[in-house]
């Protein structure tokens, strides 16, 4: 019931917040030889600041030859650790695959992880394998309705019989939930929505008052705290804030003299006084 944990995890230490670990060199400070010794030396440095983290695939893929072998490395330094772990998997256009990679994820765990982000729009058939897989030992699926990228509204904010493009996935997504729901009140299979939106996010969290949401991107332009609170259910529960690059590469733009890892933690720590002032977690 790997929700709960999260739910949990997030109510001990009052911080709703997940670190996105998406590597890239100009995020690796020097001093460090590889994004898997910056990565971990953050893992440990943060422990007790935030919940739970999410291992972008294709960025850890980009560094090259041995970047999932780093990756592999980093996701059991987070185990060890305790942390909530989420997988951003991505995407596959052909059922066939959807069944092989959400078997090998959620089933024979194939990385050590609670739960999988995949995207949204490929249709039922390559969604429904994850939610099936996840049945067995109680993983969490996140599916991607609305990115915070400036151009996501190109498409998803269209209308499309009288709603929106992510209103119509978000109900096939929440007809995928029912069955699903946890202790904690939510579904373990729950949705990723830009930070940048409070009227997308508001409407999100009404509609669909059992989902769990992934409020992404909250580095990115015109997103904030404020906005992401209108997530969260009136207990300050049901939803956890993302942000990556603006922790891993806190040191860049940091008044600490640069160290990289003071710079992350004082990021997280911002992160959740931020949030902690639109809502309050009981």
């Amino acid at each position: 019931m790997s929700v709960d944990v999260l739910q949990k995890k997030i109510r001990k230490i009052k911080n709703p917040a997940m670190v996105v670990f998406a590597p890239t060199a100009e995020l690796i400070p020097q001093g460090y030889v590889s994004a898997e010794q910056y990565c971990c030396a953050l893992l440990e440095t943060l422990k007790d600041h935030v919940p739970a983290i999410r291992i972008h695939m294709g960025a850890f893929a980009l560094l090259g030859p041995d970047g999932l072998v780093q990756m592999d490395h980093v996701m059991k330094k987070a185990r060890e650790l305790e942390y909530y772990i989420l997988l951003d998997w991505g995407s596959e256009e052909d059922p066939a695959l959807a069944e092989t990679a959400a078997r090998k994820i959620l089933e024979d765990e194939c990385w050590d992880c609670d739960g999988v982000v995949i995207g949204g729009y490929a249709g039922t058939d390559c969604i429904k394998p994850y939610v099936l897989a996840s049945e067995a030992k109680k993983k969490d699926v996140f599916v991607v309705l609305k990115t915070a990228n400036k151009s996501g509204s190109e498409l998803q904010d269209l209308q499309t019989g009288g709603r929106h493009v992510f209103t119509a996935s978000a109900d096939r997504v929440n007809r995928l939930a029912e069955g699903c729901v946890e202790r904690c009140g939510y579904s373990r299979i729950g949705a990723l929505a830009g930070a940048n939106s409070e009227i997308s996010l508001k409407s999100l969290r009404e509609k669909y008052p059992k989902m769990f949401l992934l409020v992404d991107g909250m580095e990115a332009p015109n997103s904030n705290a404020k906005f992401a609170s209108a997530a969260f259910d009136r207990m300050g529960y049901g939803a956890v804030c993302c942000a990556g690059s603006a922790v891993l590469g806190a040191w860049k733009i940091a008044e600490t003299g640069g160290d990289p890892l003071k710079s992350a933690m004082d990021a997280v720590d911002r992160m959740k006084r931020n949030i902690n002032r639109y809502i309050t977690i009981l």
